[in-house]
């Protein structure tokens, strides 16, 4: 039998490689397939996509039939649905002479990030986490429109199969993706939740580009095509689809290289996998590495890229909404009460008016204390939106069922300042479909200001100084860190070193993905002959009345940290240290992160 990395280094497209099409491996399947060198030189020759089962087929052309009338029919059937509003960050991309299915994940000024498979690509250290740069690489999505084009910079995790067969590539934006109806595209969303392991006997949906067919008929016709799949076995981050019931009909094939396959998950359309592989048309099988395990490197590429995690965080200013939840559901959805959160716990039939109150626990990360934060909260027909547990629908159908959670701030009035932080959860229930019961998992990054004295505002390119707290006390004074604001300067000291200063760790939420990051500040004191720890209350001869506190930023010390907006609120404790002054200062942080 030969070896994964022997077959994938067939496929790989090197360099210098730029008359090869891409196609798929079949890594650690029958033995028979694996052991046929004759199968790669075979589907070397030409680029297929979307395969299906002959039943389906037989279904949607009505007879299994080559004749052309019969193919259009079926895959004209196919593409009308891969064209629809879901897939259109989907489109294709031509990489030297290889044709590979991809996906456009969002933008950062004149440059598009498109995720696909690393097969597809140039790269000469694919097996190691690398980047490349000098490969001409051109995208266009579904209705032909050419969104970037030019020398790309492509990204590679460490190809070493199924598993790893991933790239991210960076290419000059020519035009923003556009939708059918003259509005943007939004950016897709991507499973990042690494110890998900739900995927075996869910279904998967597939769509891409070339050549198509059947089992028994082989190759028929090219272009883009929309199947529906299962995942039948996940091996080692590698999800095996076996196309052979009358929901599971369509399986990935060499055109599909690249194609990000999707899963629909309370109310999301996610994309879960990419496509590496495919057995050979008889076979009906296909192979699609899983995205989650590697979202802490693809969030390093693409800081911006929108995943689950993300799109259910709500700030205080930016909802969660959830679209279309009743979309694979038999009659309605209703939502009640979850884990960490007081709200419905029964449902009921009414006309929608209003909106229903939740209560969460939140974890201030500013005190340290733990608040009630109110939520309000909606469940969307098509007479409009209305109380979360009301299961009714009007005229036409029961397929909106949308869920809004956002956040009031004339509901908190008495809450503290600070930036609030839970995770809770809604219970998705059917009301027609007795056996849909599924947990919505939300997040929350709340800044609240409050009434509170601010001493001032750190940025990426001003500190803040406070008051001289020494002349308002007898003796020196020192600071501490409060709340989940962690430092060094752990305990008060007494010391003559000076130049120096503390560190500060400040939970901040960045405000284009919502996850709250850890930000490194620096904190000094002035004793009078020099700057020194924010905690030691050491003092000069002249005198105790000194004892500034100031707040610096500094880039070199937040080489981690992922380019964005950064905002937040923090405490530190001022206090005496020959008298009983204890005092909570309050520091707004508003940074604008560079990154590396």
């Amino acid at each position: 039998m030969q070896t994964t990395k022997t077959l994938a280094s067939v496929a790989a497209v090197s360099s210098n490689q730029t008359s090869h099409r891409s196609f798929f491996i079949p890594t650690r399947l029958i033995p028979t397939l694996l052991a046929s060198a004759v199968l790669a030189s075979s589907i070397s020759t030409g680029a297929f996509a979307v395969g299906v089962s002959d039943a389906k087929y037989t279904e949607l052309g009505g007879s299994l039939s080559n004749e052309n009338t019969v193919v259009r029919k079926v895959y004209d059937h196919l593409k009308a649905i891969s064209l629809e509003p879901r897939f259109e960050a989907v489109g294709r991309i031509v990489a030297g002479g290889a044709l590979c299915t991809a996906t456009w994940l969002g933008n950062d000024g004149d440059t598009a990030f498109i995720i696909t498979a690393a097969h597809c690509v140039a790269g000469d250290n694919k097996s190691q986490e690398s980047s490349y740069t000098g490969q001409n690489i051109s995208f266009r999505t579904g209705d032909g429109r050419l969104v970037a084009s030019g020398v790309s910079t492509n990204h590679f995790i460490g190809y070493n199969g199924c598993q790893s067969d991933l790239a991210i590539l960076e290419i000059p934006l020519l035009t923003n993706p556009i939708s059918s109806d003259g509005s943007a595209v939004p950016q897709p969303i991507y499973a990042d939740d690494a110890k998900f392991n739900g995927y075996v006997g869910q279904p998967m949906t597939l769509a891409g580009y070339g050549r198509q067919g059947t089992p028994s008929l082989g190759g028929l016709s090219s272009g883009r095509a929309y199947g529906a799949a299962n995942v039948t076995q996940d091996v080692g981050g590698c999800l095996r689809n076996k196309a052979n019931t009358e929901d599971a009909w369509a399986y990935a094939a060499p055109g599909d290289s690249g194609s990000t396959t999707w899963q629909w998950r309370e109310g999301q359309f996610v994309g879960m996998g990419i496509t590496s592989w495919w057995a050979g048309w008889g076979s009906q099988y296909s192979g699609h590495g899983r995205v989650a395990p590697h979202q802490a490197w693809v969030k390093r590429i693409f800081p911006n890229i929108n995943t689950v995690t993300r799109s259910r965080t709500l700030t205080e200013s930016k909802a969660v909404e959830l679209k279309d939840v009743e979309a694979n559901v038999k009659g309605t959805v209703y939502y009640l009460a979850g884990d960490n959160v007081s709200g419905p716990t029964n449902r009921k039939w009414a006309y929608p008016r209003g909106y229903t109150p939740l209560t969460v626990p939140m974890v201030n990360q500013t005190t340290g204390g733990t608040h009630n934060i109110v939520l309000r909260s909606q469940r969307q027909t098509y007479c409009g939106w209305g109380e979360i547990n009301n299961g009714v629908y009007c005229y036409p159908s029961a397929s909106k069922g949308s869920l809004k959670v956002w956040y009031n701030a004339s509901d908190n009035q008495a809450a503290p300042a600070g930036l609030y932080k839970s995770t809770f959860s809604l219970n998705a229930k059917g009301w027609h479909d007795h056996s849909y019961n599924s947990a919505i998992n939300l997040n929350t990054s709340i800044l609240v200001d409050g009434a509170s004295h601010i001493e001032g505002t750190v940025t990426q390119s001003s500190a803040v100084t406070t008051v001289r707290y020494d002349n308002t006390v007898n003796g020196s004074v020192y600071y501490l860190s409060e709340g989940e604001t962690t430092s060094d300067a752990t305990r008060r000291v007494w010391h003559g070193r000076f130049n120096t200063w503390s560190t500060l760790n400040v939970p901040a939420v960045n405000r284009d993905t919502k996850e709250i990051q850890t930000v490194t500040l620096r904190a000094s004191r002035y004793a009078g002959c020099g700057w020194t720890t924010m905690n030691n209350g050491v003092y000069c001869s002249n005198g105790a009345k000194y004892g500034q506190l100031r707040v610096s930023y500094s880039a070199e010390d937040n080489t981690s940290l992922p380019k964005g907006s950064y905002d937040s609120l923090f405490n530190i404790a001022g206090k005496g240290w020959h008298s009983s002054f204890n005092k909570t200062l309050t520091f707004k942080l508003a940074l604008e992160h560079a990154g590396q």
